[in-house]
């Protein structure tokens, strides 16, 4: 087994991190349960190759997924008297674990090719449900 400790991209390829979804997903109104464990996509820039035009490390990037795209097609699966097709897309982007953290620690990361990036976005996360605090209001009592 191989320990990495630095992963350096050739040419146009970028090393980003491997940021997933760890809780449920608000979107508008309704929240998307089905993404918890998924890829997110934008991730921060980690390493870049010699190629790699208008891109940094640190940069906060929106991923292009459909490259990595890959359609799982079962058919004839049968229910009753219907007969049901089922449809199931994975994405398969290369990961490696890299131990580079100061504590000797490792961690997920994805190997991409610059034209698989929509664009560098600058903005920060948030949390779309924070608790909501509501303070004490006095009672007025009239009794």
């Amino acid at each position: 087994m191989l320990k990495i400790k630095r992963l350096k991209p050739l040419f146009n390829q970028m090393v980003v991190t491997k940021n997933m979804y760890s809780t449920n997903v608000k979107t508008g109104v309704l929240i998307d349960a089905s993404r918890i464990g998924t890829i997110k996509e934008y991730q921060t820039v980690l390493e870049v190759g010699p190629n790699v035009r208008d891109i940094k490390p640190g940069d906060i990037v929106y991923l292009n997924p459909t490259r990595y795209a890959k359609i799982d097609h079962r058919s004839g699966r049968k229910e009753g008297s219907l007969i049901k097709d089922d449809m199931h897309m994975t994405l398969d982007i290369p990961t490696f674990t890299v131990y580079d953290m100061p504590d000797g620690s490792s961690r997920q990361v994805l190997l991409i090719g610059d034209n698989d990036v929509f664009a560098v976005v600058e903005g920060e996360e948030f949390n779309e449900n924070p608790d909501i605090i509501v303070e004490d209001k006095p009672h007025l009592d009239l009794n």
